[in-house]
C-alpha cells in the first residue's frame, strides 16, 4: 500500500487514492466520459442542422416533391425532433449526474441506430438510393460507436460512480 497521490493519507489497495479521495475523484465527470459528452453535445448539434434541412427542403420544394418522398421527409423531421428532444434530456441526465443517465444514454444510441438504418432502407426501397459507402458508413459508424459505448455505461465502474443523484 502506498501513500494517496491527494492528501497524503495512507491508499487503498491498487489504487492512488484513499477512500475519502477516491469517492470524490469518482463523483467527478473524467475520463471517457468527456467523450461521451462530446458526442451528446455533437448530437444535439447534428440534429439542429438535420432539422433546419429537412424544414428547408420542404418549405421550398413542398409544391414539387411527391408524396413518397414528403412522406420519407416528415419521418425524417419528426425524427430528428425526437432525437434532438432527447438528446437534451438525456444531456441534461449527464451534467446533472442522474442515476437515470446510463439507461438513458443507451436508449440513445440504440435510438440513434434504429433512425439511421429505417431511413437508409427507406432511401434504399422508395427512393432507389443504392447501398453505397457514402450511404452506409454513417450507419457502421453508430452501429460501431453503440458497441463500443452500450458495453462501457453498463460495466464501468466510473458511470456507476458518477451519475449517483
Amino acid at each position: 500500500m502506498g501513500v494517496c497521490i491527494q492528501c497524503d493519507k495512507e491508499a487503498l489497495k491498487d489504487s492512488d487514492y484513499c477512500a475519502q479521495c477516491e469517492e470524490r475523484e469518482f463523483k467527478k465527470i473524467r475520463g471517457w466520459l468527456y467523450v461521451a459528452a462530446f458526442g451528446l453535445i455533437m448530437s444535439i448539434l447534428s440534429t439542429i442542422l438535420s432539422i433546419n434541412s429537412s424544414l428547408r427542403l420542404l418549405m421550398e420544394y413542398y409544391a414539387q416533391i411527391d408524396g413518397t418522398r414528403k412522406a420519407i421527409l416528415f419521418f425524417e423531421l419528426f425524427a430528428w425532433l425526437i432525437l434532438f428532444g432527447f438528446s437534451l434530456f438525456t444531456s441534461s441526465l449527464f451534467f446533472r449526474k442522474k442515476r437515470l443517465l446510463p439507461r438513458c444514454y443507451i436508449a440513445l444510441l440504440v435510438m440513434w441506430v434504429a433512425f439511421m438504418v429505417i431511413d437508409l432502407l427507406l432511401a434504399h426501397q422508395y427512393l432507389a438510393m443504392p447501398f453505397a459507402y457514402e450511404t452506409v458508413q454513417p450507419v457502421i459508424r453508430n452501429i460501431l460507436s453503440a458497441c463500443i459505448w452500450i458495453p462501457y455505461f453498463l460495466v464501468s465502474v466510473r458511470v456507476k460512480r458518477t451519475f449517483v443523484r
